[in-house]
């Protein structure tokens, strides 16, 4: 909430200095004679700080109609345009601005900025860029132009360009998590094209800006076993586990095949016990151990721990129903019906959802980069 007030008032303040200014400027005009702004303008104005974009529409039309030297009247119309989705319209009008013979150099970078705006719109990201890169010359529209640059890059898949992009433009914590996914996703496109080496390399590198990125690991060991060397995935699959316990279930499968490859599968039961001991409450870690139980015939032990996954999170129905089943394996019915008569009655739907931090579209998977957007995440969880 207060991030989003925030963000208002940065937007809304400006737009009332405007308003007062020109105000203010029309008073002394009008004062010394000089031409009076339409009325049509300031409401046009009005209707914009009010959130009318309709209305706004109206009243600047008429503006430029009444004073075609109105120069922010046509930028501001250009601009809604943009907004009702008339893209086209836009960039003509904002080209023909900047096409005007006595254009006021103070309007220049303005109608640029907008142009720039309408151009990402549009997709014709080679021309946005153009106006971007000398808009960065500029300090007052510096920041906001690399922001804009960086966008494209995502949009357009240029890892290596966004990652140097957001080096030079974001200072705080929050980037090096930031610079560790554009460097993962330089390595997915090594990956993709067969140059596991290369990607590897990558993959390290991610993992030095943020060392609980996951999917670093995970692609390190996936190269690995692409080669076919299992011992070394099955170190960064370890490593994982070690490093973020909380997110481990995701290679729990994966390793343990590998490690049953390798004749060491007795080495599962170990790492999930090591990681254990720091994150009791793990439950996928319990589910791995009662799999491990299960298939060695230790089915009570199996049991307990299944209960204990259960008893941490009673809304997982899949655990439950494996419970159950163990316990009429072992002719232990009334345990078995008092499970199920438990998932009968808190049964809920439980699906888990991710959404993008932008246009918050929603998916089942944690996706680093908005299939809808374009832009990179990577997702969040839906609480």
């Amino acid at each position: 909430m207060g991030d989003t007030f925030t963000s208002y008032l940065w937007i809304i303040i400006p737009l009332v200095l405007i308003f007062l200014a020109l105000i203010f400027s029309l008073e002394r005009r009008q004062s010394k004679g000089a031409k009076v702004i339409p009325e049509s303008y300031i409401d046009g104005l009005r209707a914009i700080i009010a959130g009318d974009n309709n209305q706004a529409f109206i009243k600047l039309k008429q503006a430029v109609s009444e004073d075609t030297d109105n120069i922010d009247a046509y930028l501001k119309l250009g601009d809604l345009f943009r907004r009702k989705g008339q893209i086209q319209k836009a960039i003509q009008v904002h080209s023909e601005l900047v096409l005007r013979k006595k254009l006021k150099r103070d309007m220049f970078n303005p109608i640029h900025k907008s142009l720039a705006e309408d151009y990402i719109i549009a997709k014709k990201y080679d021309r946005a860029l153009e106006i971007l890169e000398k808009l960065t010359k500029d300090n007052y529209y510096k920041t906001w132009a690399r922001e804009k640059i960086l966008e494209i890059y995502e949009k357009t898949g240029q890892w290596d360009k966004a990652f140097n992009t957001c080096k030079d433009l974001l200072k705080s914590k929050d980037q090096q998590k930031r610079l560790a996914v554009y460097k993962h996703l330089i390595g997915n496109d090594h990956f993709n094209k067969g140059d596991f080496h290369k990607a590897r390399l990558v993959y390290k590198d991610a993992l030095h800006y943020d060392d609980k990125f996951t999917l670093s690991y995970i692609m390190i060991a996936e190269s690995y076993l692409a080669e076919g060397r299992k011992q070394e995935a099955v170190e960064y699959f370890k490593k994982l586990a070690e490093k973020v316990p909380d997110e481990a279930d995701r290679i729990f499968y994966k390793m343990e095949q590998t490690l049953f490859d390798l004749g060491q599968f007795s080495e599962a039961e170990i790492i999930y016990n090591n990681v254990l001991k720091t994150n009791p409450d793990n439950t996928n870690i319990l589910k791995s151990l009662a799999g491990i139980a299960e298939k060695k015939g230790d089915i009570q032990t199996a049991i307990d721990y299944l209960n204990q996954a259960v008893n941490t999170e009673p809304d997982d129905i899949v655990t439950a129903v494996w419970l159950a089943g163990l316990y009429v394996n072992e002719g232990q019915n009334n345990q078995a019906h008092k499970i199920l008569q438990d998932i009968r009655n808190n049964w809920q739907n439980q699906w888990q959802y991710y959404y993008c931090p932008y246009c918050k579209v929603r998916s089942k998977k944690m996706e680093l980069v908005c299939s809808d957007c374009g832009r990179v995440g990577p997702y969040r969880k839906l609480v």
